[in-house]
């Protein structure tokens, strides 16, 4: 008997450690559940600049990691330029895309008319989100009734001024009119630096001379962009150019206008975003102050806009395996503590309680408020799947004219020709 008690104190021993390593293990999977998470990787493409990449990298990724531990944030900094779009859509289309990309916002219908984006109505929050943003610029982000993205930041595009040409031309302050920036440039030969001829180049002064690119509700450009008006705007332009006056190498882009702009001894102003001031005064190389040589100013209006809006927004696609983790950053992203943070390296707010209280910051940055003013009248550019294809057809043929001396008019009844077949072709789709 007594060589049994130790077989059996042995049995109970091994089920009664089962049954509680059993509630251990329980236990632990709550444990596990609640604390031990594997942490969650989310990738996010952007094309900050490198005083905007140290603030995302320095102070907003790590304030999400510390108040959101099981998420990591995985930032890769993307070059901008003309392969980019082509990148990511081929990558998007092959499901290898990151988890979140930042876009500029007339990207976005392209995506999601591709398929490539995740509507985001669906997560926790997000009416009481998107309610606190700039509603026109949440407006670029939907297609077929969904938002694919919610706006990150939104600019515009100042005039800079030369403060020694300026004081030269005997001007207290800068001109309130393009036409009045064409007389002070013809009176003293100075230059106008239009940077091209692209959309985001060319439209601010094409506005400022009276010149009409569709009606409000986009359904068509005849009648506007081939009016009187528009004609007689790029005629002006074509003119300035061939004196010499309209940035003599917008063309082959010879001209440091960037330079020039505040040392040089002819460019008179050129347009620029806030990115000018931000990277030149965060160069330590650069041994001068452009807030001394330079004055911004909002662009000249005709009365209807000033510049040209644009700006980023943040989108998930629809490839990312961890959709929650992603909409918690973008959540985070549209915070008004987090935008202001990015307002520091000249990333203008779209979270709407951000960028009144911002203006009350304008005395301590010498050069955003113009900015902060000409966005109240900019122009945004018309979202549209194909904006891509419309916004080429309006380069090529102002490339037409002032490469190849083709007559205004017939381009621009060419022009708006091809863009309303676009028009009139979703129009169709979208009745049927």
């Amino acid at each position: 008997m007594r060589r049994r008690m130790p077989l059996l104190s042995l049995i109970a021993a091994i089920l009664i450690s089962g049954c509680l390593d059993r509630s251990i293990i329980e236990d632990g999977d709550q444990v596990a559940k609640l604390e031990d998470e594997p942490r969650k990787t989310v990738v996010i493409w952007h094309t900050y600049s490198d005083e905007e990449t140290r603030v995302f990298e320095e102070e907003v990724v790590p304030k999400f990691e510390k108040e959101y531990p099981h998420i990591r944030i995985e930032s890769v900094r993307q070059a901008y330029n003309q392969e980019y779009q082509a990148v990511l859509l081929a990558r998007a289309s092959a499901g290898k895309t990151p988890d979140l990309i930042r876009m500029d916002y007339t990207w976005v219908q392209q995506f999601a008319h591709n398929g490539l984006l995740q509507p985001l109505e669906g997560f926790d929050g997000f009416e009481e989100v998107a309610s606190r943003l700039r509603r026109r610029m949440l407006e670029t982000t939907l297609y077929e009734g969904n938002t694919y993205g919610l706006p990150l930041n939104i600019t515009t595009k100042a005039a800079i001024y030369n403060n020694r040409l300026l004081k030269e031309a005997g001007l207290a302050k800068p001109p309130e009119s393009v036409a009045e920036i064409i007389r002070v440039a013809r009176d003293h030969h100075y230059i106008i630096g239009m940077l091209g001829l692209e959309m985001w180049q060319s439209l601010p002064y094409f506005f400022g001379l009276g010149g009409k690119f569709s009606d409000d509700g986009f359904t068509q450009t005849d009648g506007y962009l081939n009016s009187p008006e528009s004609i007689q705007a790029v005629e002006t332009l074509v003119e300035l150019y061939h004196e010499g006056i309209l940035n003599p190498g917008m063309l082959d882009g010879s001209a440091d206008l960037w330079n020039d702009v505040h040392s040089g001894r002819d460019t008179f102003m050129i347009d620029e975003g806030p990115w000018y001031y931000s990277i030149l005064l965060n160069t330590p190389s650069l041994n001068l102050n452009v807030l001394e040589l330079t004055t911004p100013a909002p662009f000249p209006s005709n009365g209807r806009y000033r510049s040209v809006i644009g700006g980023e927004s943040l989108v998930m696609t629809k490839g990312t395996r961890h959709k929650e983790e992603a909409w918690t950053f973008i959540r985070f992203m549209m915070r008004k503590d987090v935008q202001g943070m990015m307002f520091k390296a000249g990333l203008i707010p779209t979270n709407m309680e951000a960028f009144e209280g911002e203006r009350t910051s304008i005395a301590d940055n010498g050069y955003i408020g113009p900015y902060m003013q000409g966005i109240e009248e900019g122009y945004y550019l018309p979202p549209h799947p194909k904006w891509a294809v419309i916004s080429q057809i309006y380069a090529d043929r102002l490339e037409d004219i002032f490469v190849s001396g083709r007559d205004v008019k017939e381009a621009l009844n060419e022009a708006s020709s091809q863009i309303d077949a676009i028009l009139k072709k979703r129009t169709h789709s979208a009745a049927g």
